[in-house]
Formats: C-alpha cells, sequence, structure tokens
C-alpha cells in the first residue's frame, strides 16, 4: 500500500518567500513598463505583465513566447504575491486554478499528489534561469535588500 502525501507546509512557505525574494526585481520593472519581456535563451521568450494590484498583493502573469508552439506546450501561469507577508505563489498554472495543496491518487484530472509544490518549484527554478542569464537584478534599497536570501544580493 501506498504511504499517503503530507505536505510539507515549511518547504512550501521557503518556496514562496524564495518565489517572492526572486521577482521583486521584476516587479520594479514592472511598474514603469506595462510589460517586460525576458529572454532566458536563444528561443526562450517570457512576456511579464502585472494582471491587478491591490494594497497587499499583486498578480503577474507569465507567459512563454513561442507563436509556433501548440498551447499546451507553452509556459503560462499566474502569480500572486502577497506583499504583508513576502511571499509569492502560482495561482493559475497552464490555465488550471485553484491549485490543491495535494490531490488523491488517482483522480480525475491526472494532478500529481504535488502538483501546487511542483509549479511553485518551476517558478523557483525559472527564476534561477532568468537570474543566471543576467535578466534579474537586484536593483532594490537597502531596507528591502536586507530580507533577500544572500545568494540573490
Amino acid at each position: 500500500m501506498q504511504q499517503r502525501y503530507v505536505v510539507d507546509v515549511a518547504e512550501l512557505h521557503r518556496l514562496t518567500e524564495l518565489n517572492y525574494a526572486g521577482l521583486l526585481p521584476l516587479l520594479s520593472q514592472l511598474e514603469t513598463e506595462a510589460e517586460v519581456t525576458l529572454y532566458a535563451g536563444e528561443n526562450l521568450a517570457f512576456n511579464l505583465r502585472n494582471v491587478s494590484e491591490s494594497r497587499y498583493t499583486s498578480d503577474i502573469e507569465i507567459e512563454q513566447l513561442k507563436p509556433n508552439w501548440a498551447d499546451y506546450l507553452q509556459a503560462k501561469m499566474t502569480v500572486r504575491l502577497y506583499h504583508d507577508v513576502r511571499m509569492a505563489e502560482i495561482i493559475s498554472s497552464q490555465g488550471v486554478t485553484r491549485l490543491a495543496a495535494r490531490y488523491q491518487q488517482p483522480n480525475r484530472e491526472m494532478r500529481h499528489r504535488d502538483e501546487k509544490h511542483q509549479v511553485n518549484q518551476f517558478l523557483a527554478d525559472w527564476l534561477t534561469l532568468c537570474r543566471k542569464q543576467g535578466h534579474i537584478q537586484p536593483k532594490l534599497s537597502e531596507a528591502v535588500q536586507k530580507f533577500m536570501p544572500y545568494y540573490f544580493k
């Protein structure tokens, strides 16, 4: 019998805090421009745009630009940034909204049991790629930088 999956809440929180820190420099770019296009490689282009903004949250849409590819092959996600708790999580990925923390196996939608963690890990990996390619340059104030992880400085 397969062991029941238990959500590691501390790991999920760590991941969402890491994603928030990685998205902050991009958020400052989106304040001055309506859309930002990042090139993370020869054929990897992503469009970022601010979908909505309120006092405590911001929603950013990240979409891969590849007009020749089928829709299901292009990365598309909406990320909600919670400014009061400094966390960012994916609220929509590939057209799937309301991602549950865990899914029973098997399930009708064929979701992985840790789907929410996997899509947030994808965002963290994508941010790491952008940072290594030199597209994310932390140009933040000293007050904000003291909350950033050491590898973002």
